[in-house]
């Protein structure tokens, strides 16, 4: 008997119910996709159990409020995956999720026809429209300072946390040895994102591969065409330095020389003789906080503390009262007002004195002061050394979750299986690395009686794989596909086979970046930057998001990090990106293919083992060889062969090895022959 949950809850079947499953774990005749299991369409009869647990979704008018718990009874929502599975004998078939296709009414009966998809096609409703910008990352908030950008070289290959690579974004060197500070902006590792994403959808794994130290030293650095952030915190800064405001004198009013402050944290101003001028801009509406101790004494008056905006009172913070004798008194006193300050002005905090012409009697001395400016608005502005990093700013925009995770997928050719007693668990490893070398004999499960189909694989193999990044219109990208006619990383496979004309493509969202060094320099960067005016100037670009291997490289020639013109650093190390893991003695390459041409020198190292070579070329090997088969045929499975299936084992029949490839329409109970489709192995090992 064949039972079907959603939610842990029991459904009603017809007594008669058959169910047709598929299971598959690649799609041999497109290299560019996954396959997951799922089930044909499942008719549920219309009963009062049914109706409850799917929420009296029948009713035309029907309309209720949900929430994220479990997605069935009256929570039911069928925009949301409900978790399913299909069990028979205590044995259990699929697992996934369930998805509400449509409702049909005959007469006065309800049916409703349903699907189930296995956890990898859960875990891509999970993700949705999702993307990167959703994750949170705000617990590495950081000052952007030299010591936390050279910290983060030391950890290099951390899987998790922050990384500032070296990267020439444009006009950020004039000499290319010596570099701006805004030339390090933070980057994040592809680790972090895979374990914040799968997370977030639900989902845990297990994967030797995503735990090597070459995929913990991937990152995605900042893309953006300058560092911005938003920021709402502008000045934070006190002073201990007593300041003579004010002395006796005479007159209609007496206004003080600016309160001074010393630099503390400061963004979208700059701070001179107790001024603060307006760099942001734009015109800032700012909350100014203002505390002080007072040493004063005022004898007929009081005296105000007043804001002033280009040089004139723009209100009042609030009242220092008369004392009524010439005695000193200190006391202390806190002030809030709003300002707005507009593009280029000033702001500065006086005491000011009103005078009726007679001789009056005052004195104050400011001993401690402190100011903060705020803005309600968060206001977006080029973040500056030292300034607080808001590190969710850092993440590339506009990137679909499921696309980041998909080319992850496809750079490493990763396979994907569900674990069969562990919810939305997942096992991810390398095509090369995913075979357990376990051997299942199915011979006598083959029906010989039925026709068996063994079709060579140049049937059904493209003649040319194009391997790719994503195009984008850096320089020295766009000089090297002028050159070759192909981009620069992008590998085209051609397997000879005569017979094959068409072409397939695995595109991946991140593009290639070129690596650059400057002759007599022994640092090599990512150059992504466009050239304007014949070439001579360089232009920063918002690009396309890129993924890199990073290092630390010691022992290079002295080098300083600059703010313009002041030297913040020395170093004799730096914090390496690009698509090779050493530019000195590389070992690995993330790039599908050999470049043509390298834009700096390289003397020695391996610069064959790139993702083609290393993940790729196995599998190319395999349905490319001339022995290579596809057998399709019958075979007489059982409930407990599918209990047990796993596309980790090798499949003995007749004498040679196959891999496991697809499961067509298997039927519950064993009663009818199922087709399956194997791939013969030609190697065991690589």
């Amino acid at each position: 008997m064949i039972r079907l949950f959603i939610e842990d809850q029991e459904l009603d079947v017809a007594q008669d119910f058959q169910q047709r499953i598929t299971y598959a774990i690649d799609d041999l005749m497109n290299l560019d996709s996954k396959a997951t299991s799922f089930t044909q369409t499942i008719i549920l009869p219309g009963t009062a159990k049914n109706n409850a647990l799917l929420g009296n979704i029948f009713e035309i008018a029907n309309s209720n409020l949900t929430n994220d718990g479990a997605n069935v009874g009256y929570n039911f929502n069928a925009s949301r995956a409900a978790k399913a599975s299909m069990q028979t004998h205590g044995l259990q078939l699929i697992k996934g999720v369930l998805r509400l296709l449509e409702i049909v009414r005959t007469g006065d009966t309800w049916e409703y026809e349903v699907a189930i998809f296995g956890e990898l096609g859960g875990l891509v409703a999970a993700m949705g429209n999702k993307r990167l910008t959703d994750l949170n990352f705000n617990i590495y908030n950081q000052g952007y300072t030299v010591t936390g950008i050279t910290n983060s070289w030391a950890a290099a290959g951390a899987g998790s946390g922050v990384f500032y690579p070296l990267i020439d974004y444009g006009n950020v060197s004039v000499n290319k040895s010596d570099y701006q500070y805004r030339s390090m902006r933070p980057a994040f590792y592809v680790r972090e994102y895979i374990d914040k994403i799968l997370t977030e959808a639900g989902y845990t794994y297990d994967s030797t591969f995503f735990d090597t130290p070459f995929f913990k030293r991937l990152i995605i650095p900042q893309n953006q065409r300058n560092f911005f952030s938003e920021a709402s915190n502008f000045f934070t800064g006190d002073r201990t330095t007593p300041q003579l405001l004010v002395t006796s004198v005479t007159g209609p009013i007496y206004t003080s020389s600016p309160v001074l402050f010393d630099t503390g944290y400061i963004k979208n101003f700059t701070l001179g003789t107790g001024t603060f001028t307006n760099t942001s801009g734009v015109a800032l509406t700012v909350n100014v906080s203002f505390n002080c101790t007072l040493n004063y004494y005022s004898q007929n008056r009081d005296m105000f503390f007043v804001g002033f905006v280009n040089g004139s009172n723009a209100g009042t913070f609030g009242t220092v009262p008369a004392t009524g004798n010439t005695t000193p008194a200190s006391r202390s006193f806190s002030f809030s007002k709003e300002f707005t300050i507009p593009i280029g002005g000033t702001f500065s905090v006086r005491l000011v004195h009103p005078n009726d012409g007679t001789t009056q009697f005052f004195d104050a001395v400011v001993n401690f002061r402190s100011l903060q400016i705020n803005s309600t608005i968060p206001v977006v502005s080029l973040i500056q050394i030292n300034d607080l990093i808001n590190m969710n700013d850092v993440i590339p925009k506009g990137i679909f979750q499921r696309d980041f995770f998909s080319s992850i997928l496809k750079m490493f050719y990763l396979l994907v299986t569900e674990d069969k007693f562990t919810e939305k668990h997942l096992r991810i490893e390398p095509y090369v690395n995913f075979y357990t070398g376990e051997v299942l004999d199915w011979s006598d499960k083959l029906d010989r009686s039925s026709a068996i189909r063994i079709k060579p694989m140049s049937e059904i193999n493209a003649r040319y794989y194009n391997l790719k990044y994503k195009q984008d219109s850096d320089f020295y990208g766009e000089d090297y596909r002028k050159k070759y006619n192909e981009g620069y990383g992008d590998r085209i496979y051609d397997n000879g086979l005569e017979f094959a004309r068409d072409t397939e493509s695995v595109e991946i969202i991140f593009s290639s970046s070129v690596l650059y060094g400057t002759s007599g320099e022994d640092k090599v960067v990512p150059a992504i930057y466009k050239k304007s005016n014949a070439g001579a100037a360089e232009d920063s670009f918002e690009h396309n998001i890129r993924i890199m291997q990073c290092k630390r490289i010691t022992g290079v020639n002295s080098w300083d990090v600059l703010d313009d013109t002041t030297v913040l650093a020395s170093l004799t190390e730096y914090g390496y990106a690009g698509h090779l893991n050493d530019p000195d003695a590389p070992t690995s390459d993330i790039n599908f293919g050999a470049p043509k041409e390298f834009f700096f020198e390289i003397t020695t190292g391996d610069i064959s083992a790139n993702l083609f070579n290393a993940y790729y070329s196995p599998y190319f090997a395999e349905i490319t060889d001339k022995d290579s088969r596809l057998l399709t045929g019958k075979f007489r499975l059982t409930d407990q062969d599918i209990f047990n299936l796993d596309f980790a084992k090798f499949i003995y029949i007749d004498g040679a090895l196959f891999r496991l490839s697809k499961v067509s329409d298997y039927v519950p109970g064993g009663n009818e022959l199922t087709e399956v489709q194997l791939l013969r192995v030609i190697n065991t090992d690589y």
